[in-house]
């Protein structure tokens, strides 16, 4: 991918002190050490760097002393008498800052222990990028093709604030290399072994960019880069924000809602103790806690308790995965909880929900399925099937001036229905027919709304003009009978409309889909140019279709063209990979035969519920970092529901996008799927393409379930194109 080249940024709202006053504050630690019982063991002390404090300037500095192990506490004791001292010399006078005050705030953190403790950053002599973030606005980090081997940032935000630091993009940095490979971030303006929120030793092939969000617990965060400098592919992107400083913990008292970790889902920070109380509104009501997601700290080592990072419910202490069945638990009228970090290396955090409820009355303000299981109010006659039967969909069809006939018909209030087949009269027989246009409405070519669901290409014409059962030759399988990871080989002909996208000698690239004979549908970031090539140029590019097997074309009934055109949606967007589509057309028409055929476009309405079961197929790995597979893939994933997905992704789910795959890892699409289709089976036996691979954190991950571009959200875009 493109990337900007990298730029020296130094930006401050605060003024930043001149090297007189380092200087003089160094002279300060001098003074009063070399005048102690410390004399003996001090070097120096070197003021690193300086950020807002709540009452004036924070200085960050380390210091040097050499002694024998057996009296570093001794020094550690002594230091913490001197520190108060050097606070209570503060003289704004003699520091030539045009900030008000001046203060060496009393968290300040000091290096006490021996000269070897000093960090990797002493000794290479870094590039470094000072960086201000006000509230709003954005602030970007990014390096292409590094010549150095090592980089800091030094993130500073207003008092009031912390720091959210999002990785957009890494690339470069080999799996197990941490002594020469590392993305670290610290919860200080210094590299302190004590203050590191995380470390990246490098990751692992992914199909896409990975996305990390973290959080500092004060108004700063130190980032640094260090990378063997014969990479030229080294690429990072990052961005960080001023986010208010929270509180968190409080008491609530509802019918349902959700308790999470500080900032999520972005790290939570370190250094943190929250509490929270929960009741139900009403005497004789019990809570019901579902644990969704529980990322911390682990335990140490041969520890049989949590001693590090923690969430505690009840005084039930985790701090590690919870089982499936152990998730959901009822607890009394209350339920007290509390979250503590300790002061170094954070995750995501946790997330629940919580609801009331008592024994007759299992829903409380909300909508009761049959299997007791609850949902909310406004899930109900939503277009997507929440309860497991679907009975929360029933009745839907009629919007709030019309009745329902008894018949999945609908009559407006003035009229009446006669019996549970037909309407009054003619007339009112067209009324019942049709409805008010919605969003999720099919629309025929003459304006009007079907009342059926999906009413395209079921051989019932529900449109007068017949227009619901034109443009149906699409989405069979010409055989008779019926990897992608965790998938098997696909028999031939089984997805005829599976494409091969291959660039000269570089071979098999994506996927696509077969969407007429002129046109084919993958995805955008397939045709975004690297450093070395250009996979934007159309004439490169080759479509193979009818082929089972990669570079095996001895059927006469493949199909090879060469690609006219590109054209990638206007709204993609590279960095969060929305609006991942792009349309392909082809030098000449295909001819359809058993072997080559195309999939059907879900207009807008058509409906395809959570947990509805799909295929993925491609030539793409098998696992992850592995080779691309001889033969095409497939495998069955299920649509996960969106809003847990965006739970999962750290709210990068956009209405753009929908996620398949199984939530226990095992089955995904991989490298090499790119492009490719998720398809369907709908109404008439048909298969639709409902979605186009894009991207996923790994292959085939717990709780990192493939992501797709939704077919829905860009159909009118693809017709306007492909007509």
């Amino acid at each position: 991918m493109r990337r900007p080249s990298p730029t020296r940024q130094v930006s401050a709202v605060f003024s930043i002190p001149t090297p007189n006053d380092s200087e003089y504050l160094s002279g300060l630690f001098a003074e009063l050490y070399g005048s102690s019982a410390l004399g003996n063991y001090y070097m120096k002390s070197v003021i690193a760097a300086f950020s807002e404090g709540k009452t004036g300037l924070r200085a960050y500095y380390w210091s040097t002393f050499w002694a024998p192990q057996e009296i570093v506490l001794t020094i550690k004791n002594v230091i913490s008498v001197k520190q108060k001292q050097i606070i209570s010399k503060r003289t704004p006078q003699k520091i030539n800052s045009s900030a008000e005050t001046f203060s060496l705030e009393e968290d300040i953190d000091i290096i006490t222990m021996e000269l070897f403790v000093i960090d990797l950053f002493l000794f290479c002599l870094p590039v470094a990028f000072d960086l201000y973030a006000k509230p709003g606005n954005n602030r970007t980090l990014t390096l292409m093709n590094p010549k150095k081997s090592f980089y800091q940032w030094r993130l500073r935000v207003p008092a009031d604030y912390v720091v959210r630091l999002v990785v957009v993009t890494v690339h470069g940095i080999s799996p197990g290399s941490c002594a020469s490979h590392r993305l670290s971030a610290y919860d200080f303006l210094l590299p302190l072994q004590n203050k590191i929120i995380t470390r990246w030793c490098g990751m692992s092939g992914a199909w896409t960019s990975p996305f990390i969000h973290l959080t500092s617990s004060s108004n700063v965060m130190l980032v640094t880069f260090s990378l063997d400098r014969r990479k030229d592919s080294s690429v990072l992107k990052a961005y960080f924000q001023a986010v208010p400083k929270i509180v968190c913990g409080g008491h609530y008292i509802s019918w349902n809602g959700t308790v999470t970790s500080p900032y999520y889902p972005s790290y939570y920070p370190p250094n943190i103790d929250c509490h929270w109380i929960i009741r139900a509104p009403l005497p004789g009501y019990r809570l019901l806690l579902k644990l969704l997601v529980i990322q911390v700290q682990e335990q140490s080592l041969g520890s049989n308790k949590c001693d590090k990072d923690w969430l505690e419910i009840d005084g039930v202490r985790y701090c590690k995965p919870v089982s499936e069945g152990n998730r959901i638990k009822e607890y009394g009228y209350s339920v007290a909880i509390s979250f503590h970090s300790d002061e170094l290396v954070t995750y995501r955090g946790f997330y629940m929900e919580f609801r009331a409820f008592s024994h007759t009355d299992p829903c409380p303000r909300q909508f009761t399925c049959p299997d007791r299981s609850c949902i909310p109010l406004n899930s109900k006659c939503d277009g997507w099937k929440d309860c497991t039967d679907g009975s929360d969909e029933l009745d839907c069809d009629c919007n709030p001036i019309e009745t329902n006939c008894g018949n999945g018909k609908c009559r407006h209030h003035s009229r009446s229905c006669k019996g549970d087949d037909s309407c009054e009269n003619d007339s009112e027989e067209d009324s019942c027919s049709y409805k008010s246009c919605s969003q999720r409405a099919y629309k025929c070519l003459n304006g009007k709304c079907p009342m059926k669901l999906n009413p395209e290409c079921d051989g019932i014409r529900d449109c007068a003009d017949g227009s619901d059962e034109m443009n149906c030759a699409c989405g069979r399988s010409q055989i008779k009978k019926t990897r992608i990871v965790g998938g098997e080989d696909a028999r031939s002909g089984k997805w005829p409309w599976q494409a091969s996208l291959q660039l000269g000698t570089y071979g098999h690239i994506c996927g696509a889909s077969i969407i007429s004979n002129t046109w084919l549908v993958s995805a955008a970031h397939c045709f975004l140019d690297s450093d070395s090539v250009r996979y934007s140029i159309a004439s490169g590019w080759t479509a193979y279709m009818g082929i089972r097997i990669i570079n095996k074309n001895s059927n006469n009934q493949i199909a090879m063209r060469s690609i006219k055109r590109i054209i990638v949606h206007p709204h993609y967007d590279q960095y969060i990979s929305d609006y991942d589509i792009a349309l392909l057309e082809m030098e000449a028409p295909v001819f359809f035969n058993e072997l080559v055929q195309p999939i059907c476009l879900p207009s807008s309405p058509r409906l395809f519920i959570y947990g509805t079961v799909c295929y993925v197929t491609g030539w793409g790995a098998v696992k992850e970092n592995s080779q691309l597979a001889k033969a095409l893939q497939e495998a069955k994933v299920k649509i996960i529901n969106q809003s847990i997905c965006n739970k999962l992704y750290d709210d990068l789910i956009t209405s753009r996008m929908l996620c398949a795959g199984n939530l226990n890892g095992g089955i995904d699409a991989c490298q090499g799927d790119s492009g490719g289709p998720l398809a369907c089976l709908g109404k008439g036996n048909r298969w639709y393409l409902t979605g186009i691979v894009s991207w996923g954190e790994g292959c085939a991950r717990r709780n990192r379930p493939g992501v797709y571009t939704k077919i829905t959200a860009v159909y009118d875009w693809i017709r306007q194109y492909t007509k």
